[in-house]
């Protein structure tokens, strides 16, 4: 796999686990939060399950870890659409049958080869064999996400116009990942044999996580300014606490008085930790300062839309 793929892989883990878990512990009793909480988990067990197949090479485990990727995209596809139908506020009609099927589907999956009956790397590639139910499982997927999408664009006449650019932006979030990763992840894999842009589709959640914080950000979904707020600054600290602990240490292993190589090593990651421990409260209080300046811009110049609050 090439670095920039790699780096892509764990940029959308990382983003997933921390938005995933951080929408669902500012509000756990939301259904909007657990709804999207359960998107963004589904969504890190497909991409985490198919950079995995780098690291296991057994055919036993690369069997269980192919059939672990299928589950999670089965399970993506009626999460989204929950997701987006709690948003637009439609009625929460065959709930318990939508879950009763995935849930099923999900077992089958990972307990059967009526899916996937076989997985392999041959040449750094890898390949799946499909069981026959393949097309059925594609067709959960594509009807969820097409449910999807279809309900971010066709919302209730009441909806606030606050609202209306929630759902049009994350809709169109939905379909570019979703129209990429049935590209590459099945039309070509299934019906052509080809697999060399797997792992394509699994990096295309950076649309969404891209749609997400656009919606976050320019139509307040999930409450914008503590999001962003916390997002933005602690990403900041800790990019900018291992970019300052890198430059100190290298500087000060070459400036330290010390002979032996080893001590030097020691003091300067000493004192490089110390130069962290007290700059990072001057960073989160100066990028809490700008994230609040910008968001107080923003709630006061609000985009104007039609309709009634939610």
């Amino acid at each position: 796999m090439a670095p920039l793929t790699a780096a892509l892989y764990i940029l959308c883990i990382l983003s997933l686990a921390g938005l995933g878990a951080f929408v669902f512990f500012k509000g756990p009793h939301e259904r909007l939060n657990r709804y999207f909480f359960l998107v963004a988990v589904s969504l890190l067990g497909w991409v985490a399950t198919l950079f995995a197949f780098r690291l296991v090479l057994s055919p036993g485990p690369l069997l269980w870890v192919g059939r672990a990727n299928f589950a999670a995209v089965a399970l993506v596809a009626p999460a989204a659409y929950l997701f987006v139908r709690e948003l637009a506020g439609h009625s929460r009609n065959w709930t318990s049958w939508i879950w009763t099927e995935t849930l099923l589907l999900c077992l089958a999956t990972l307990l059967l080869p009526a899916i996937d009956r076989a997985e392999a790397v041959s040449s750094g590639q890898h390949v799946t064999t499909y069981g026959p139910l393949f097309p059925f499982y594609l067709l959960h997927v594509l009807a969820f996400l097409a449910a999807a999408v279809s309900t971010a664009y066709r919302p209730p006449r009441r909806t606030s116009g606050q609202t209306l650019g929630q759902l049009r932006v994350v809709g169109l979030g939905i379909l570019a990942t979703a129209a990429i990763a049935v590209v590459t992840n099945a039309v070509l894999p299934f019906w052509f044999d080809d697999f060399s842009f797997i792992h394509v589709g699994p990096i295309s959640t950076i649309l969404f996580l891209m749609a997400v914080g656009s919606a976050v950000f320019a139509h307040h979904l999930f409450d914008v300014h503590v999001v962003i707020r916390t997002t933005f600054v602690y990403a900041g600290i800790i990019t900018l606490a291992l970019e300052v602990y890198r430059v100190a240490l290298d500087f000060l292993a070459r400036l330290l008085p010390l002979g032996d190589a080893a001590e030097r090593g020691m003091a300067a990651t000493a004192i490089a930790l110390v130069i962290n421990a007290f700059s990072q409260e001057i960073v989160r209080k100066t990028l809490e300062h700008i994230v609040d300046r910008v968001t107080k811009h923003a709630q006061q110049h609000p985009k104007a839309g039609p309709g009634m609050s939610r």
